[in-house]
């Protein structure tokens, strides 16, 4: 199978269009700084406030309990026994007495053959990936393996720890956080990479955005009766309709015979609550 993903990661442009709420982003937090087609985060918004740790609950930071030490994850990937990760990191060599927030801060990668060892740095990044696709880039740089490979063998270890109060699975593939999976990802015959997490050709960006929030939810069973029902190509077309029994065979395996939903359109089956922001957000629901 050939490479496809040819271009290599570097700094986004500065000209370059913001992501939008139906971009599907790996980090919420980040969409405005995420290049449009890149799926990149240039170094200065990736470092910027790098120190911070988040609002502070009972002495609990929200954000310090990801981190590894004073370093911040922008992903942490196992593939092949190694784990691949991207940090911001103090430059070394300042004072152990200066504060927190004057802190200087570096982009660096790694990669260690275990889940919590010392491993070794490798050459630094210019930008951050911030999409499945620009991931997948990012991982096909560090490694020169084919697209197939990385999607039928890399697992997504910071989004088990984002679902996992930020423990550490006990495997390197634990069950639910392949990249197949988790990114909706597949590659066809040509080998091209396809990510549902991206609109389907044809279909209506809010629709498909509103879809994959309920696909996060794992309501999989109303969602398989949709998807055997007329009303999801009456709304979504003959193509969407494809792409909602694929999401549902890479994300729950198939449709398993579900009897077809009553006659009622995708809104009011799965309202938005009530201010809900309509946001295309990659990876499922913290349990």
């Amino acid at each position: 199978m050939r490479t496809v993903l040819k271009t290599q990661p570097g700094a986004a442009e500065e000209c370059e269009r913001k992501a939008t709420p139906h971009t599907a982003v790996l980090d919420p937090e980040r969409r405005k700084d995420t290049g449009l087609k890149s799926g990149l985060i240039a170094a200065k918004d990736a470092l910027y406030m790098a120190y911070y740790q988040g609002t502070i609950f009972h002495g609990h930071s929200s954000l310090s309990s990801l981190s590894l030490g004073n370093e911040v994850v922008f992903y942490e990937v196992a593939l092949h026994g190694t784990v691949y990760r991207a940090l911001a990191r103090p430059v070394p060599g300042q004072s152990p007495r200066i504060a927190t927030r004057d802190l200087k801060y570096g982009l660096a990668r790694a990669c260690a053959d275990a889940l919590q060892r010392d491993g070794w740095l490798l050459q630094a990044p210019t930008a951050i990936p911030n999409t499945p696709r620009s991931l997948v880039r990012e991982l096909q740089h560090l490694t020169g393996l084919t697209v197939d490979d990385i999607v039928d063998n890399a697992y997504s270890i910071l989004n088990y720890r984002r679902h996992h109060g930020a423990q550490y699975p006990d495997t390197m593939e634990p069950e639910g956080y392949a990249f197949k999976e988790l990114f909706l990802m597949s590659v066809d015959a040509d080998g091209n990479l396809t990510t549902l997490y991206e609109t389907p050709s044809g279909v209506n960006p809010e629709k498909w955005t509103n879809f994959l929030r309920v696909l996060d939810r794992k309501e999989c069973e109303p969602l398989r009766q949709y998807a055997v029902s007329g009303m999801a190509i009456g709304e979504y077309g003959e193509a969407g309709a494809a792409a909602i029994r694929e999401a549902l065979l890479l994300r729950d395996g198939g449709l398993r015979a579900a009897p077809p939903a009553s006659y009622m359109p995708f809104i009011e089956r799965f309202p938005l609550a009530d201010h809900q922001k309509l946001e295309r957000n990659v990876g499922g629901q913290r349990r």
